[in-house]
């Protein structure tokens, strides 16, 4: 039978926020006081709901994002659980598109951290209303109105306590539509003054009967309340302490009277592609989440599941999906019949007639669905796709080799699901090592792969990072080669002229302009080179640039322009030109002032104020440059850094020693700059010596 409620009851919120500030148990507290589950779990005992996976289970923290499900007050609450680590942030990012709200839990005794700011900024970058929990309330010594003036001072005025904590944290004031009450911090009425003074901005006629005297109800208060979450002019403050139950069932009601519906929420940026003349073009795509509308459904989350193999969990956004629905992915012009579709709760599969709009669920066994497409069942929207979010760049590599001979293939085929399920892994073979290099966040990143892989019965060798230098080129020149092969029966000739030169920075396929750094011109006139050829010439150039010309590293920022060269009508084939094109770059870019690039990384370390003189000395000692500093209150300091990544593969350990374990920090991409000579001289060398050795 159908479901029970309308999109106009669901509640999409993803929990997140820097690890130990008790979402798992959290989201464990609120289920139980749903009615969802009889006994709460515990993440020690790994018992949990959420945390059900293996790893999650041996190392006592969420490590994937999971989809759990309440019924509370009449609303369908779809709640996310993600995990806090900064290097698995992008299981938070991907579920982004999900909700239309993202709460943030903040654990009291520690306060704002890397997590804490990071999923903050990303949630308002994405237009995604926001909410903040303070868990952990009865820790001890905790100051929370010092704790609520930072988050204000850190993320806005517009952070407002909607309850506050009474009774010495034993139980809860609400203060949205309650003048009065007990507090353990501030004043009910004055918080009660300062929502409403926030609110009724956003409602003219609301304000004129606020001025005038009348109390706003529920009714007159909800819907400006929704906008101004939408607008970012309302971050609602709630209190809980998860282990004791204190808050959490205000947070469930608040939850679902207050949050808005997919109907209320911004929706996600979904855009078509429209051919024009010569280029094609993007429009936003909009949509009404109706039941009768066309249904399509974006696909957040991919896993493997053990029982039920490849398992898709997406966002209905508008029309509804069945068991019986047949379904198109993406521009494919072949349906698909997904046969049954399901609610999840944890690792529990729940299967249901329908999925309706704004409601998430998931599909099993269909192996051509992948992370980001786009289901739906209506040609007119083949070219309709989500109007993707950057997510951190994977920094941190390592060579892997498997210990027995012959699972190469099941290594390959191991690490493609992997990198599907979580985009900020990835992985490939090197062609000039032949090595298998997996990239991910960071150290922990890396290792949690590595037991994956273990758990499933691979094992692997490894060896330490691989820096991802690059190769340019700083001058102009030219290079030629004749191929030329007899063999006895027919022969193979190809010669090929061209130049090089560095790609201008405001060329559009410079990497600066987010290009992909190479443009390869075609100049030959005459046919001294058959135009059929010429493909091939550009083919043997593209081998170069992805394998490297001096070091072995991928050569980026270049054009290549190919002016003449010579053919033969018999012995010319593409064989011949492809290797021809292929050493007469290698022969320019050696004359071309080659040089070695290295990424240079931003580092935002967040250290104790008095350990602020010892990192910032240790990052000059890494050829590090400090971009600024900033004090965060609580007696810490962010430290804003530009560093080279090869300086930093053992940072981690390095923090920890240095404060304590009180350290943390993320690196992403910056740019590439010129490596030192020692450095040139090393790699170049070991490329030359590889080569030899081949």
């Amino acid at each position: 039978m159908p479901v029970s409620y309308t999109t106009a009851d669901i509640r999409n919120v993803l929990f997140a926020g820097h690890k130990s500030a008790g979402k798992t148990t959290l989201l464990e507290a609120l289920l139980h006081a749903a009615g969802a589950i009889n006994v709460m779990g515990e993440v020690a005992r790994g018992t949990t709901v959420s945390d059900f996976e293996k790893e999650e289970k041996a190392h006592g923290h969420s490590i994937y994002s999971s989809i759990l499900h309440a019924d509370h007050m009449g609303r369908r609450l779809n709640l996310i659980d993600s995990p806090g680590s900064p290097e698995l942030i992008g299981q938070a990012l991907c579920a982004m598109p999900a909700v239309e709200t993202v709460a943030v839990v903040v654990n009291a005794a520690s306060g704002i951290e890397l997590v804490t700011r990071k999923i903050m900024e990303a949630a308002r970058e994405r237009n995604i209303p926001r909410a903040i929990i303070i868990n952990h309330i009865d820790a001890p010594d905790v100051d929370l109105e010092d704790l609520v003036d930072r988050i204000q001072k850190t993320f806005g005025s517009e952070c407002l306590p909607v309850n506050l904590p009474a009774k010495g944290g034993s139980a809860i004031t609400k203060c949205l539509l309650n003048r009065s009450g007990e507090s353990d911090i501030f004043s009910v009425e004055v918080q009660h003054q300062a929502i409403l003074d926030q609110v009724v901005e956003v409602d003219e006629g609301l304000m004129e009967r606020y001025l005038g005297g009348e109390e706003p109800n529920y009714e007159a208060l909800h819907d400006p309340f929704e906008k101004c979450m939408d607008e970012g002019h309302v971050v609602p403050i709630l209190f809980t302490n998860a282990k004791s139950g204190v808050g959490v069932r205000e947070l469930l009601d608040f939850v679902a009277r207050w949050f808005p519906s997919p109907l209320e929420g911004n929706q996600q940026p979904f855009m078509m592609d429209v051919p024009e003349q010569d280029h094609t073009a993007e429009i936003p795509f909009e949509y009404k989440e109706g039941a009768s509308d066309p249904m399509f459904a974006h696909v957040f989350k991919v896993t493997s599941d053990p029982f039920v193999g490849k398992l898709a969990i997406f966002r209905v956004h508008d029309g509804k999906l069945t068991g019986q629905s047949q379904v198109i992915i993406g521009h494919s012009k072949k349906p698909i019949k997904l046969a049954h579709v399901f609610h999840l709760q944890g690792k529990q599969h729940i299967e249901v007639p329908e999925i309706i709009a704004g409601d998430i669920g998931a599909v099993a066994k269909i192996e051509e669905i992948h992370l980001n497409d786009v289901l739906h069942d209506d040609h007119k929207l083949d070219t309709v796709h989500h109007k993707r979010d950057p997510l951190p760049t994977p920094m941190y590599s390592l060579a892997v080799t498997p210990k027995a001979r012959g699972d190469e293939q099941k290594l390959n085929g191991m690490l493609t699901r992997m990198a599907e399920e979580d985009p900020t892994f990835r992985w490939t073979t090197d062609r000039a090592t032949h090595e298998v290099v997996i990239t991910g966040m960071g150290e922990l990143h890396l290792r949690l792969v590595l037991e994956r892989l273990e758990a499933r019965g691979l094992h692997v060798d490894t060896k330490p990072p691989k820096i991802a230098y690059k190769e340019t080129i700083l001058a102009p020149a030219e290079g030629h080669h004749r191929h030329k092969k007899q063999t006895g029966g027919a022969g193979q000739f190809g010669e090929v002229f061209l130049r090089v030169e560095p790609l201008p920075e405001d060329s559009p396929a410079h990497t600066g302009q987010g290009g992909s750094g190479f443009e390869f011109v075609n100049e030959v006139f005459g046919g001294t080179i058959p135009g059929q050829y010429i493909p091939a010439v550009e083919k043997g150039v593209r081998d170069i640039m992805e394998l490297g010309a001096v070091a072995g590293y991928s050569l980026t920022n270049v054009r290549c322009i190919v002016y003449d060269g010579k053919y033969h009508p018999v012995d010319s084939k593409e064989v011949a030109f492809r290797a021809a094109g292929k050493f007469a770059f290698i022969d320019a870019i050696k004359k071309a002032r080659p040089t070695l690039l290295e990424p240079i990384v931003k580092l935002e370390v967040i250290v104790p104020e008095d350990k602020l003189g010892a990192i910032t000395g240790d990052l000059s000692g890494k050829r590090g440059r400090i971009q600024g500093t900033d004090m965060l209150g609580g007696g810490f300091v962010r430290v804003d850094a530009l560093a080279p990544l090869g300086e930093l593969l053992s940072y981690n350990a390095q923090l920890k020693s240095v404060t304590g374990g009180q350290g943390s920090f993320t690196m992403d991409l910056s740019h590439y700059d010129p490596a030192p000579p020692q450095i040139q001289q090393r790699e170049t060398a070991s490329f030359a010596g590889h080569k030899d050795e081949d």
